[in-house]
């Protein structure tokens, strides 16, 4: 199973990722490239509105790949959707992408039906 997918979806103008895992460099290396293409295409077709990070699989990072996150968002924020939703598996997982989230204009749910009902409210 690979670490994580990253979908654009331009009629709805969506992002879904998917991360699994406890990543190393090079791993991080590659996402943080395929996300930063996904999210700047998205935004020269109009923005992102939405963004599903499921983290259900996705264990708690070291502190170095944490703070790339933080790094890796904070840089791309004016190509980032106006609500992002991350689903992560428990308390600690949360904190972790709170602190990596930044000013992201975003919720952490440890229900996925939650999280997708949450960005269904924009679609509206």
């Amino acid at each position: 199973m690979t670490p994580y997918s990253i979908e654009t979806d331009a009629r709805t103008r969506s992002l879904h990722i998917v991360m699994r895992g406890y990543w190393d460099q090079p791993t991080f290396d590659s996402f943080a490239q395929d996300y930063e293409r996904a999210v700047r295409r998205a935004h020269g077709g109009g923005g992102l509105r939405t963004a599903l990070v499921d983290g259900r699989e996705f264990s708690v990072q070291s502190k170095l790949i944490s703070e790339q996150f933080g790094a890796l968002i904070a840089r791309n924020m004016p190509y980032l959707a106006k609500r992002t939703a991350s689903v992560v598996p428990a308390h600690l997982n949360k904190l972790q992408a709170e602190r990596a989230g930044g000013d992201l204009a975003a919720r952490y749910f440890t229900d996925i039906d939650e999280a997708t009902a949450w960005l269904a409210e924009l679609q509206d």
